[in-house]
């Protein structure tokens, strides 16, 4: 019987692809503004193009790192949980007489009677009793096929099972019941009309790991990309110990879970792509308002800036009021010439105004909205 439970690590990861990230990435864009944009300089405002376009560059970056950190993690829990070869010391292609010759070294160091006087003898007991069941396993194999490719779980799962076949039964029930309870989730989501965004490449991303799954369940060998690649890479560069195929199917399953989110967040950013707006269907009144909206709120933020720049570069002359005057004005000229006409949204604005009043308009006053 398979069971299926909500746990935190199938809520956190998500709760962190839709609520943390955009979070995290609204706090680090406020916080690289205000390194390298300058004090009295103005700030890319809420929806304009430069804002726009910075979000999502910092959000495509903490998307990818998050994406790169998941498979180190399950990696990293892959490692620490171990397997029956790292306990015993041996390869994954031990023969039956490598691994008795090092089990009889092990016994000598192990063994509850040969322990010193000050180890605790219950739990030298349990250990030897844990390296001998890894030994059996590793011996028999009929287990030995189960374990390398399901893990340690599917003793616990089918603990009638004598024969290979019948590992292999109970393993592509299993898989099937968890596919196929996704698949239909994904088609009913679908047909509702969420997680649209990415579909195809999630559809995808599951029939892929569903295949190397099935491929891994029902073949006597190791999957190719084990013996040829992976492992070869990871055992020269002294990286980590050499990946089992039930290791290698679990960093698959996590990394297609991961992509297909990175890829649903990934679209809709590049799909609102603002240096590539859409043209033949905005030019409506609710689209100019909303740009007259933009360019208001931009305006006031900037003249915010200059009132406090102008605040700020008056202290000298706070008593001399003519001077004063005289640097206000020619302050107010500069913010206006060199600052708020070199802004797009300013720049668009003025071109489609020229445009609508005459033909001829100079390159660079173009609008592009």
């Amino acid at each position: 019987m398979v069971q299926a439970s909500l746990s935190w690590d199938t809520i956190g990861p998500f709760l962190v692809w839709q609520f943390l990230i955009p979070l995290a990435a609204g706090w680090t864009q406020t916080v690289l503004y205000s390194i390298f944009i300058r004090a009295g300089s103005p700030k890319p405002q809420p929806g304009s193009q430069r804002f726009i376009s910075h979000r999502r560059a910092i959000l495509i970056a903490i998307y990818a790192a998050y994406f790169l950190f998941t498979i180190y993690e399950v990696d990293f829990n892959l490692q620490r949980s171990g397997n029956a070869y790292n306990l015993l010391g041996v390869p994954i292609d031990v023969d039956e007489s490598g691994l008795n010759s090092r089990f009889r070294r092990l016994t000598i160091k192990y063994h509850p009677d040969k322990v010193g006087a000050g180890v605790d003898r219950e739990l030298a007991n349990n250990y030897y009793v844990h390296l001998k069941q890894a030994r059996d396993v590793i011996l028999d194999p009929v287990k030995r096929f189960a374990y390398d490719r399901f893990g340690s779980e599917i003793f616990g799962r089918c603990q009638t099972c004598l024969t290979v076949k019948e590992y292999v039964d109970n393993a592509l029930v299993t898989t099937a019941t968890n596919y196929g309870a996704i698949f239909v989730f994904l088609i009913g989501a679908n047909a509702l009309g969420f997680l649209k965004d990415g579909s195809y490449w999630r559809y995808l991303g599951l029939l892929a790991v569903a295949t190397f799954d099935l491929r891994t369940a029902m073949r006597p060998d190791y999957p190719p990309v084990l013996t040829k690649y992976l492992n070869p890479l990871v055992s020269g560069l002294h990286l980590r110990p050499a990946y089992l195929p039930f290791q290698a199917t679990a960093i698959a399953k996590k990394a297609s879970i991961s992509l297909a989110q990175f890829l649903s967040l990934l679209m809709p950013l590049y799909r609102d792509n603002p240096n590539n707006p859409q043209r033949s269907s905005e030019d409506t009144d609710e689209v100019r308002h909303k740009q007259l909206d933009r360019l208001v709120a931009f305006v006031a933020e900037s003249n915010k800036e200059s009132s406090r720049l102008i605040e700020l570069e008056s202290i000298p002359y706070r008593d001399n009021e003519k001077a004063k005057s005289e640097l206000r004005d020619a302050l107010k000229k500069y913010m206006v010439q060199n600052v708020v006409h070199q802004e797009k949204d300013v720049r668009n604005a003025i071109g489609q105004s020229m445009a609508r009043r005459r033909t001829g308009v100079p390159h660079g006053a173009v609008g592009t909205k």
